[in-house]
């Protein structure tokens, strides 16, 4: 008789577990499929590598433009011979025109990193036409101030890397392409240039798009010494790709 109670009593536990389980699983699978975005943002064009079987890699900086480094960026850039991709401002275009007209005189690629910086995440869906559509408006003006043909780009990068489902869904129905990276070495924090050197060359693979920051004299002084190693493994340099 004690033995039967006892082996109802563990049957009861048992399915109770097992409800717990499920009624658990449902709502992390409920609450996933609440914030995916629409199905039709799997088709989100978005490009983070140039692929494996490639032997060139790309220098992305983003924030600029900057007063103090971009100049030091382009210098040690044109030291190397080596040309980049820029995602920039909007607003820092319209502060620092002659800096982005040098930008494309070097033979720099800008490409979109919003109007004024912020992240998409924190801002109401009805402003993403402003933060994006008019600093690819002010790239175009770029090009053209500086006496260049106008490279049409749809290339965005969201500052902080901030999507959500708003975000990625404005971005598929609008034509815009995401562009992410694969070696992120958070130069963002203004370390020194060994440390920004030593992150990105000892993860460095044929193919990678890396992403630096227009910000500190760390990551110009890092250039050279990125490059060197780079060039070592047989890689050359392109301005990221855009399909």
């Amino acid at each position: 008789m004690f033995l039967e109670g006892y082996t109802q009593k563990t049957r009861w536990r048992r399915a109770a577990r097992g409800l717990s389980f499920v009624m658990i699983a449902a709502a992390i699978w409920g609450a996933y499929f609440a914030w995916r975005p629409p199905a039709p943002t799997l088709g989100l064009r978005h490009i983070e590598h140039w692929g494996r079987d490639s032997r060139t890699v790309s220098l992305t900086f983003d924030d600029g433009p900057h007063p103090l480094t971009t100049p030091l960026l382009l210098a040690a850039l044109k030291r190397a011979n080596v040309k980049a991709t820029f995602f920039v401002v909007g607003d820092g275009l319209r502060l620092y025109p002659e800096l982005a007209r040098r930008m494309v005189r070097d033979g720099h690629s800008l490409a979109n990193h919003s109007q004024y910086h912020f992240n998409l995440t924190r801002i109401s869906p009805t402003e993403y036409p402003h933060e994006i559509e008019t600093c690819f408006a002010a790239i175009e003006r770029a090009y053209k101030s500086a006496g260049k043909e106008v490279r049409p780009t749809r290339l965005f990068r969201p500052p902080g890397g901030g999507l959500n489902r708003e975000a990625i869904d404005y971005l598929y129905r609008n034509d815009v392409t995401l562009g992410w990276w694969s070696n992120n070495v958070g130069d963002w924090a203004r370390p020194p240039a060994w440390k920004i050197w030593s992150g990105v060359t000892s993860n460095l693979r044929p193919g990678d798009i890396i992403l630096l920051h227009d910000a500190g004299v760390g990551t110009p002084q890092a250039i050279p010494g990125i490059v060197k190693a780079a060039r070592h493994q047989g890689l050359e340099f392109a301005p990221m790709p855009e399909q």
